[in-house]
């Protein structure tokens, strides 16, 4: 990631609830500078949670309790029981909690696979959308995850083998990468995207970057965009002026649109790689995933996740699927931008990560 240098993560954030210490995962931005959180409690359990901006907050206000690295919010905290959610009717506190956004999305791990929990009338499209994008993958070759049921509040997958490509020795990893660079264009390239899939052109990719570009401005969950307030409007700015002149392409094509390196799985027994999270499959630009996993594998490289001999690899490989789907490098480019712009809004509201995001963002602004 260009002007970004390698850096592990940042004093965790850790609040106070009651007698309880939570420890931050990761957030989102809410309506109305509401931050959704993702904490582990001091039983290791997951916890969803809501921070809203109420600096007045009697009783029942956050305190931070972690390293004055950390930005420790101010407002009134509600945090869910373990394992429940009112808006999710579906959830219940059983199997492994593997993700629990609160009001949104639960995922919950069983003996009979990958429950997903969602708002009601939310699950058919996901199991729509994996039934058909899911089913164009496993045409192309990769391992994806069945329906196995499915109704208006859940969606239950069959389990997909395999190792997250982090945890893989170097060997497998340059294998994973070479399986992905041979299948993914056959998926780019399939005929006809499913009936009803939803199209995603680089005006909505601008829209989806001043969406993070304008939460971060609204609650500075990082403690870095009134500093850098300037900067983050000429981004954003830039990214949509780039983005805006692309003007139309050629066909859009089936895309992942959150495709990186952690939706993936290889199984290094078979030489199978597993491909993950139909949620949000469109038809769109053939550079639109190949940027954003470019900028992913960068991405890892300032987390101290993957070394720069292991990146070099993945983005050969990205370079060879590019120029399978004949893929245009200016527009590629473009995308590459765009998607380190809108990491800048996913990242400042992990509190760990908030110092690499302003890195980022600093670096965005000297690139433009």
């Amino acid at each position: 990631m260009s002007g970004t240098r390698t850096a592990g993560p940042g004093a965790p954030l850790v609040l106070r609830w009651g007698e309880e210490r939570l420890t931050v995962v990761r957030g989102w931005p809410g309506a109305g500078g509401e931050r959704i959180l993702e904490c582990r409690d001091e039983a290791g359990r997951l916890r969803a949670a809501r921070l809203a901006p109420d600096p007045a907050a009697g009783d029942s206000a956050a305190s931070g309790v972690g390293s004055h690295a950390s930005p420790v919010p101010e407002g009134r905290l509600e945090v869910l029981p373990f394992g429940q959610d009112p808006t999710l009717r579906s959830l219940r506190p059983d199997g492994e909690l593997l993700v629990h956004r609160a009001g949104k999305r639960a995922v919950v791990r069983t003996a009979d696979g990958f429950v997903k929990h969602l708002r009601r009338g939310r699950a058919t499209g996901v199991a729509r959308a994996t039934a058909e994008t899911g089913g164009l993958a496993a045409a192309a070759g990769f391992a994806v995850p069945r329906v196995v049921a499915a109704d208006e509040d859940s969606v239950t997958l069959s389990a997909v083998p395999g190792t997250a490509l982090l945890d893989l020795s170097d060997a497998d990893w340059a294998r994973a990468w070479d399986r992905w660079a041979r299948l993914w264009p056959q998926l780019v390239l399939a005929p006809v995207p499913p009936a009803g899939l939803g199209t995603h052109d680089a005006a909505d990719e601008a829209e989806v970057v001043a969406g993070w570009s304008a939460h971060v401005r609204e609650s500075d969950p990082g403690r870095f965009a009134d500093r850098l307030r300037g900067q983050l409007r000429s981004i954003e700015e830039r990214t949509r002026d780039a983005l805006l002149s692309l003007g139309d392409g050629r066909a859009a094509v089936v895309a992942h649109r959150d495709l990186h390196d952690g939706q993936m799985l290889f199984d290094a027994r078979t030489g199978g790689l597993g491909l993950l999270d139909f949620d949000t499959a469109v038809a769109a630009d053939r550079e639109l995933d190949l940027g954003n996993l470019d900028v992913h594998v960068d991405l890892r490289v300032a987390q101290g996740l993957v070394d720069p001999a292991r990146a070099a690899v993945a983005h050969a490989a990205i370079e060879r699927a590019a120029d399978a789907v004949d893929a245009d490098a200016h527009r590629l480019d473009v995308y590459r931008h765009a998607a380190r712009a809108r990491l800048v809004g996913v990242y400042a509201f992990r509190p760990q990560w908030a110092g690499l995001a302003a890195r980022m963002a600093e670096g965005l602004a000297r690139e433009v």
